[in-house]
C-alpha cells in the first residue's frame, strides 16, 4: 500500500517538528483550562445531559487492544452486533434499530458509509481508540442524520505534559491470530504528538459444527484468512493558553477472505480495502466563549472479487467535512452553542450508472439551562439542513436530568429523528430509486439512576424505558422484473426496557467488581402503505428480545481474574417470524497480571473464549468459532519531563 509509506513518513516528520516549533509568547491567562475531549468532542461533552451514556474508558479497551471493535462491543454492551464470522462484516445498532441508524463518529466526525450507510466495526482496531462512548436515543439535532437509535463516540485523545508515553502489544492466538502495535507519544507543555502503527493477521482456520450438513459434522472453516495494517498520527500544538491546533492522519489497509455460508461448499471470494482520513481542528477558548473549527477528508475504496462467478466490483467512497462552532456563556445559568456543518459525499462504482454526489449544509443551534443549586439540567436543540438544494423539516430535541438527591437523578429524552437514504437505495442499477424519500420519526426515553458509596463500596443502579417510531423505512421489494427495488413502505415501532446493576467492594488488596446489564426490546413493522401483511406486528430481523451480559472482575495485587456471561435471545431471519436462529450463553475468562516498575509496567492476559465450548450464530449460517485461545504481552514506559 503506496500511500501507507508516504504517510509514515509525514508522521515522522511530524514527530521531529512538533518540538521543534517556534515559541509563540503567551498572552495573559483569562480562561480555565479546557479537557482535551472537550474540544474534541464539545457537544457530546456539554449538550447531551439528559442522553443515556454509556462510558468505555481507556482501562477496560486496552485488554481489547489486540482486537477490532467488535469483540468489545459483544461483551461489554448489550449493543445489537450483527458479525457475519469471526473475521468479516460486523455492524452494530442500537434500541432495535437497523446499522444505518446508528452514527458512528470518530473525533467528532461520522464514519458511516455513504454508500450503505452503516459501518463494519471489525475494521476499527481497539488499539486507535482511547475511549467510548455509547450515546442511546435519537439525537439528530445534534448530530444530524443517521443518529435514530444512537450514536458511537470513539475518541482517540491526546495530552500535554505527559513526558515520554511508549506502549508496545503484541498478542497471538488460536487459528494463527497474531497482533502487534506500537504507541509513541511525547508531549511537553506546548505540543504533544502520538504515533500508532498496528499490524493484524489470521488465518481463522477454526473447526466448527456445520448444522446444516446431514449428522452436524465438525468441518474447518476454508477461505477466512485477513490481514490488517495501518497508522494512526496524531498531534498537537498549544499556540498559546487560549489557542490550540490538532491534527490527525489516519491510513489503514485490510484484506480479507469472504468464507462461505454453511448452505454452500465454497468460496473464493475476498476484499481489499483501503482508507485515508485527514482531520484538523482550531479551538480558541477565553472564559465565556469557545470557538472550534474542523476539517475532515475521507477516502475510502473497495475491491471485492469473486473467481467463481468472474465478479470484480470497485467503490470509491470520498467525502469533505467542514464545521465551525461557538459555544458561549451568557450567565450562570444559560450556556448557548451554534455552528454551521457542510458536508459533500461522493461514490463513484460501477454498480451506479454514473458518479453521484450529495451537498449538505446543516445550520444547528443548542441552548443549556442550569439552575442554580446544579440540581436541574435542560438542554434544546435544533437544526436545519439544505440537502442539495432542497431544505428539511426542521430537527429538534429536549433532553433533561434532575437530581432528586445527591444519589437519585432522573433523565428524558424527546428528540426528532431522521435519515437520509443511503446512495445504493438511491442508485443501484438496477433497483435504486432516487425519489426516496427521508426516514423521520420521534424517539423518546425516561431513565432512572441511583448512585451510593463510601470508601469501600460503591452500588450503582439505573434503568431506562425508551420509545421510537420511525416512518418512510426503505426496504427493498420484488418488481415484475427480475431485480428488486427500493421504496418508502414501512413504519417501525420500537420499544423496551434497559437496565444495569454495578458494584465495586474493596477489601485491603482485594477488589471485588460485578455488573450486569439486560434490555428487553420490541421492534416491530407497523401497518402502512404497500407493507406486508406477513410483516405487520412481527419483530425486526435479528433483533432479539432479550440480551444481557455480565462481568464478574477479582483483582488482588497484581493479578486481575475476569468472567464474562453473555445472553443473546431468539433472533428471526423471516419478516413472518415464521424461522429463526437459536438463543445462546456464551462465555470468556481472562487471567491477567500487571507489574509495575519504576517508570513501566508489564501486563500479561490469557484469554480463553467461549469457555464451554458452545455452537452458535449470530448471522444465519455463517459459521462460529468453537473454543480458543490467545495470550497478549503489554509493555508501557513513561517519563515525565522534568
Amino acid at each position: 500500500m503506496n500511500f501507507l509509506k508516504t504517510i509514515v513518513g509525514i508522521s515522522l516528520f511530524g514527530i521531529s517538528n512538533a518540538f521543534g516549533a517556534v515559541d509563540v509568547p503567551d498572552e495573559p491567562v483569562d480562561t480555565i483550562a479546557i479537557d482535551e475531549i472537550e474540544i474534541t468532542a464539545n457537544r457530546l461533552v456539554n449538550f447531551t445531559n439528559g442522553a443515556k451514556i454509556q462510558k468505555i474508558y481507556q482501562s477496560e479497551i486496552i485488554p481489547y487492544n489486540s482486537s477490532n471493535l467488535s469483540e468489545l462491543f459483544s461483551q461489554v454492551t448489550t449493543v445489537s452486533v450483527k458479525s457475519y464470522g469471526i473475521s468479516g462484516l460486523s455492524n452494530i445498532s442500537l434500541r432495535g434499530m437497523t446499522s444505518k441508524h446508528t452514527a458512528v463518529l470518530w473525533n467528532g466526525f461520522n464514519l458511516q458509509n455513504s454508500m450503505n450507510g452503516g459501518h463494519d466495526m471489525n475494521c476499527i482496531p481497539s488499539f486507535l481508540i482511547d475511549e467510548i462512548d455509547i450515546q442511546y436515543g435519537g439525537s439528530g439535532a445534534l448530530f444530524g442524520s443517521g443518529a435514530v437509535g444512537g450514536v458511537i463516540h470513539l475518541i482517540s485523545s491526546l495530552k500535554l505534559n505527559e513526558g515520554i508515553d511508549i506502549r508496545y502489544n503484541q498478542s497471538y492466538g488460536s487459528f494463527s491470530n497474531f497482533f502487534e502495535g506500537l504507541k509513541f507519544n511525547i508531549s511537553n507543555d506546548k505540543t504533544a504528538s502520538s504515533t500508532r502503527i498496528y499490524h493484524k493477521s489470521g488465518e481463522n482456520d477454526f473447526e466448527f459444527v456445520n448444522t446444516q450438513e446431514f449428522g452436524k459434522p465438525k468441518v474447518k472453516q476454508q477461505n477466512s484468512s485477513a490481514l490488517q495494517y495501518g497508522i494512526l498520527q496524531s498531534n498537537l500544538f498549544r499556540i498559546n493558553e487560549n489557542q490550540k491546533i490538532i491534527t490527525n492522519i489516519w491510513a489503514q489497509s485490510l484484506y480479507r477472505e469472504v468464507p462461505a455460508m454453511m448452505t454452500n461448499t465454497n468460496s473464493l471470494a475476498n476484499e481489499y480495502s483501503e482508507l485515508f482520513r485527514f482531520s484538523t481542528l482550531w479551538n480558541r477558548n477565553t472564559e465565556f466563549n469557545s470557538w472550534f473549527a474542523r476539517v475532515y477528508l475521507n477516502y475510502e475504496s473497495l475491491i471485492y472479487k469473486d473467481p467463481l462467478i468472474g465478479l470484480i466490483s470497485e467503490m470509491d467512497n470520498s467525502s469533505f467535512v467542514s464545521e465551525i462552532e461557538n459555544k458561549f456563556t451568557i450567565s450562570n445559568n444559560f450556556i448557548f452553542n451554534t455552528g454551521l456543518n457542510y458536508n459533500f459525499e461522493q461514490v463513484e462504482t460501477q454498480n451506479y450508472s454514473k458518479t453521484n454526489s450529495r451537498n449538505r449544509t446543516a445550520l444547528f443551534t443548542s441552548i443549556k439551562y442550569i439552575n442554580n443549586s446544579n440540581t436541574f439540567t435542560s438542554v434544546l436543540s435544533f437544526r436545519e439542513e439544505l440537502v442539495n438544494k432542497a431544505f428539511t423539516p426542521l430537527t429538534l430535541s429536549l433532553n433533561s436530568k434532575y437530581f432528586i438527591t445527591k444519589y437519585v437523578n432522573i433523565n428524558s429524552t424527546v428528540s426528532k429523528t431522521y435519515n437520509y437514504p443511503a446512495f445504493n437505495d438511491l442508485y443501484w442499477n438496477p433497483g435504486g430509486n432516487p425519489g426516496l424519500k427521508n426516514e423521520n420519526g420521534w424517539s423518546e426515553d425516561l431513565g432512572f439512576g441511583i448512585l451510593l458509596k463510601n470508601n469501600s463500596r460503591q452500588l450503582l443502579l439505573g434503568i431506562t424505558v425508551f420509545n421510537s417510531n420511525l416512518e418512510n423505512m426503505v426496504v427493498w421489494l420484488p418488481t415484475t422484473s427480475t431485480y428488486w427495488t427500493a421504496e418508502n413502505v414501512e413504519k417501525l415501532w420500537s420499544r423496551g426496557i434497559e437496565s444495569q446493576i454495578n458494584y465495586n467492594y474493596k477489601l485491603n488488596k482485594l477488589y471485588i467488581g460485578i455488573d450486569l446489564k439486560y434490555s428487553y426490546i420490541k421492534s416491530t413493522y407497523e401497518e402502512s402503505e404497500n407493507t406486508e401483511s406477513v410483516s405487520v406486528g412481527k419483530q425486526l430481523l435479528y433483533i432479539p428480545y432479550h440480551k444481557g451480559n455480565g462481568i464478574l472482575s477479582l483483582t488482588y495485587k497484581w493479578i486481575n481474574l475476569k468472567y464474562y456471561q453473555n445472553y443473546t435471545g431468539e433472533r428471526f431471519i423471516t419478516k413472518d417470524n415464521s424461522q429463526s436462529i437459536a438463543p445462546f450463553w456464551i462465555a470468556d475468562l481472562s487471567l491477567g497480571s500487571n507489574v509495575k516498575l519504576k517508570n513501566s509496567e508489564i501486563h500479561l492476559n490469557f484469554k480463553i473464549n467461549n469457555i464451554w465450548n458452545a455452537t452458535y450464530q449470530v448471522m444465519a449460517f455463517y459459521a462460529m468459532p468453537l473454543r480458543y485461545y490467545s495470550i497478549s504481552l503489554s509493555y508501557n514506559f513513561n517519563k515525565p519531563f522534568n
